[in-house]
């Protein structure tokens, strides 16, 4: 492996709670008997400890509240080795909170309070001096521009969940991540962009474009399907990563598809997140 890639993430911190029932509850109906988890999540955390455990030497730049979730929500990045030094705890602010019912079909329904991460501000941000940047858009978009202001890096954006008017982040982003769905209503804004573009396919894997022209496409490799939560997380990162080690485009983009299908084959988005030997081990099986 390359020497490792320093890494900055700008994004989300959320605590996930998540009820499986036997269906989803109608409006204004109670189901019992549900089974209770909670796990840490949200974007910007997952794609940081996906980072990591491929190998990058990250830092995240992130805002928790002072509450007692917010111990929980960093527990798997501070195992993981991520830099927390940047993270903010806001005082009189909740830490962000994702409350998911999963059915049996799994079919879901997901309410979030953003709680810290809508009030993540500028004032709450250091200089970035790391080789690259990888954001989303579950933090406020003034706050992803000021922490862009004055770097000169590789910027990578996963442009999830879909925002309205980002027109000055892409136009700053090296690299832009985005699937079926988001690539579609992002169509006007994308015009004319001459970087990196990288839109999933789901189960049918990924494209590059560069300057609007396919450049490479990627397969994912056969696995045993459990849980696709976080899969497009450990996909950004992993291309991010890959990207940052000098990787070739395509050689960059056949990692991600790896490292986003082994991310489907363990319940949850952090705990599912691969070690770069796995990726490694399963590249190799791959190619034979």
């Amino acid at each position: 492996m390359t020497t490792a890639p320093t890494l900055c993430v700008l994004g989300s911190i959320n605590l996930d709670m998540v009820i499986q029932t036997a269906h989803l509850p109608r409006a204004g109906e109670t189901v019992t008997q549900g089974k209770f988890h909670s796990t840490p999540g949200g974007k910007g955390a997952n794609t940081a400890l996906a980072a990591q455990r491929l190998g990058a030497n990250v830092r995240l730049q992130a805002a928790v509240g002072n509450d007692p979730y917010a111990k929980e929500a960093l527990s798997s990045l501070r195992a993981a080795g991520v830099n927390l030094k940047s993270v903010a705890t806001i005082d009189k602010e909740a830490t962000g909170v994702a409350f998911i019912n999963v059915a049996e079909d799994g079919e879901n329904q997901i309410a979030v309070a953003s709680g810290a991460n809508a009030v993540f501000s500028p004032d709450h941000l250091s200089a970035i001096t790391e080789a690259a940047v990888l954001s989303q858009f579950e933090i406020p978009v003034p706050t992803l521009l000021a922490g862009l202001n004055s770097y000169d890096g590789f910027v990578a954006v996963n442009a999830s969940p879909f925002t309205p008017d980002v027109e000055k982040v892409f136009q700053r982003a090296d690299l832009i991540i985005v699937n079926e769905g988001e690539y579609a209503a992002y169509l006007s804004d994308l015009e004319g962009y001459s970087g990196l573009l990288a839109r999933t396919l789901g189960g049918e894997g990924a494209e590059l474009f560069k300057n609007g022209k396919l450049i490479a496409t990627a397969k994912p490799p056969k696995v045993e399907v459990i849980d696709t939560t976080g899969a497009g997380d450990a996909f950004a990162a992993a291309l991010t990563v890959a990207l940052a080690e000098g990787q070739l485009e395509t050689d960059a983009l056949n990692f991600a598809c790896t490292v986003g299908a082994l991310a489907t084959t363990k319940l949850g988005a952090q705990s599912a997140a691969p070690t770069r030997d796995e990726v490694e081990t399963l590249l190799k099986v791959s190619k034979t």
